[in-house]
């Protein structure tokens, strides 16, 4: 009984933030075919057989069965379904070359403002982060020796202010001398020791290396800090979440091109699921930050000028309006069914992924389970 309450408390979570992200992703295409002029013959959340559904004016509204995506099928989409008259008003394919490019770059305009929106709230509302109390020394580094004491609350790094424990590594890291200044406030008093960083090579989060200076502190785990901003400050910071998870998607899918990041890396529904759990655990913040992420991540992913996605779709139209005369449909067709299979073939890659990575961690847990008194 209890793991299947913990498996619907998994599940949950990730059903909302799958909802959310698909939603607000196919209301953009729906309005901006509204504003266009375009009819909307049906709007899907969710892909296969159709749980339930209601009829609005043209469009049915459906919810189906596997909420790992949505569409929005607009009347006269393909020329296909336009008869030997031509497009009709209403239709897709009637609408100007301008249009259509608006029509389908809305849905990943929607999930950058939804990332920008949710990455600004966390930073409105706050979010508890590690302080700069010392909560240790790591054996045989500088700060063991240096005269740091623990509850040592660390206020300045070479003359930087520190408010929060990444100040303090951002700090270390951007130091250009070979000695390092810290403040500390130790029984009221501000009290400054030298240090002088190892510097190590590390890795970064997509395995490449990269040099780290390192003193040997670790912050106090019961001691936290509460980060909260104004609006416009809130704002700002929330833009730049929004660049730097952009760039970071972009980084990460060259690596993966170019074979200097496995495959492995990718993460799948049933990943996003077990971390969506995880994440509502951790606090309403952290599930806020997981969706923006998220969101970044499908704006970014469905950019890419890939068949069968927007991206895909973008170029197409994009050559329309460079030469004034659409790719034959005989090509795009040809294209476009390439590109679904091999859309295919990634999500099972990806729900192979998943499915490899949960059995290391059940084989993890089982073991710590064994081992445990």
């Amino acid at each position: 009984m209890s793991n299947l309450l913990n498996m619907f408390l998994n599940i949950l979570p990730a059903l909302v933030v799958f909802g959310i992200l698909i939603i607000v992703h196919e209301w953009g295409h729906f309005v901006a075919c509204r504003l266009r002029g375009v009819k909307v013959e049906k709007f899907s959340i969710g892909f296969g057989r159709e749980l339930f559904h209601w009829q609005s004016k043209e469009t049915r509204f459906a919810v189906s069965l596997f909420p790992v995506g949505g569409f929005v099928k607009p009347f006269g989409e393909e020329a296909s379904a336009v008869g030997p008259e031509g497009p009709r008003p209403g239709d897709f394919l009637a609408a100007s070359v301008w249009s259509r490019i608006l029509i389908v770059v809305a849905g990943v305009v929607m999930n950058f403002i939804l990332a920008f929106v949710l990455f600004s709230s966390v930073y409105m509302i706050g979010r508890p982060v590690p302080g700069t109390v010392i909560g240790g020394f790591v054996q045989g580094y500088p700060a063991e020796a240096s005269g740091l004491q623990i509850r040592d609350r660390i206020v300045q790094v070479n003359g930087l202010p520190t408010a929060y424990w990444r100040d303090v590594l951002s700090a270390l890291d951007a130091s250009e001398s070979r000695v390092v200044r810290i403040s500390v406030l130790r029984n009221g008093q501000v009290i400054s020791h030298d240090v002088t960083p190892r510097v190590e090579n590390t890795r970064d989060i997509f395995g490449k290396e990269v040099a780290m200076k390192r003193i040997g502190i670790t912050p106090d785990p019961e001691v936290s800090a509460f980060e909260r901003y104004g609006f416009w400050e809130s704002a700002g910071k929330g833009a730049e979440a929004v660049a730097f998870h952009t760039e970071l998607t972009y980084k990460a899918l060259y690596y993966i091109c170019t074979r200097q990041l496995s495959p492995k890396n990718l993460m799948g529904p049933l990943g996003i699921v077990q971390v969506s759990g995880q994440a509502a655990k951790a606090g309403i913040s952290s599930l806020l930050l997981l969706t923006a992420i998220l969101s970044v991540s499908l704006a970014v992913i469905n950019l890419l000028p890939f068949p069968a996605l927007d991206g895909g779709h973008l170029i197409f139209l994009l050559i329309e309006a460079l030469f004034r005369k659409p790719v034959p449909v005989r090509i795009q067709e040809r294209v476009t069914t390439l590109g679904f299979y091999a859309l295919m073939g990634l999500m099972l890659l990806v729900f192979y992924n998943d499915i490899v990575n949960l059995q290391v961690m059940d084989k993890i847990k089982n073991l710590l389970r064994l081992g445990g008194s």
